[in-house]
């Protein structure tokens, strides 16, 4: 009977994803740029960020702090992911048009392309129109930003870093500043 106590504890204490998988068994990503820390922190150095759909292999909780569970990544690379960044299943990766047929997705280009990120919908944006008052000029004000986003061109950006002396950190030379300008060496030298 003690066992048994024991048992049922030690199954309530242990987290969900435990549960479900075995150490080397896959578990995938489900939140957009999910982190892969070098230690169970949220303020450690990630090692490398992963995309929605992408498969990790689990290699356990760990131990001091349940909730941080150590992975291997695409590409070899360890660390460890926040638990409710990871699924067992992997996320649906399709779209349904407004055709009404639901179209693949390749999870990279999606969040490449901005639409994962897209301030308002269009319910969001009809129920703002709904509400009105704030909820209208609010509404407002996110579409602006976003045609605002739509019109800079990676070169505005580039001329920007440059002029601010700010470091390259976007693209290639070509893009975010020439890799040898005086900014990027005012910066600490180019990548």
């Amino acid at each position: 009977m003690r066992w048994k106590a024991g048992v049922v504890l030690l199954a309530l204490g242990a987290p969900a994803l435990a549960l479900a998988v075995s150490p080397g068994g896959s578990l995938y990503v489900k939140a957009k740029n999910t982190r892969v820390m070098k230690s169970p922190s949220p303020t450690a150095d990630a090692v490398v960020v992963l995309q929605p759909g992408q498969q990790v292999v689990w290699n356990g909780a760990e131990p001091s702090n349940k909730q941080w569970h150590k992975v291997t990544a695409p590409g070899g690379k360890q660390g460890f992911v926040f638990q409710t960044n990871l699924s067992t299943t992997p996320p649906r990766m399709e779209l349904v048009a407004k055709d009404g047929n639901a179209r693949q997705v390749d999870p990279a280009a999606f969040v490449a392309s901005g639409a994962a990120v897209k301030a308002l919908s269009p319910g969001a944006e009809q129920y703002s129109k709904e509400k009105g008052g704030d909820y209208a000029q609010s509404a407002e004000q996110l579409k602006q930003l976003e045609k605002l986003a739509r019109d800079i061109k990676p070169a505005a950006i580039a001329r920007h870093v440059t002029d601010a002396e700010l470091f390259p950190v976007v693209g290639g030379s070509e893009v975010a500043g020439a890799s040898g300008s005086s900014a990027a060496k005012k910066k600490g030298g180019a990548r």
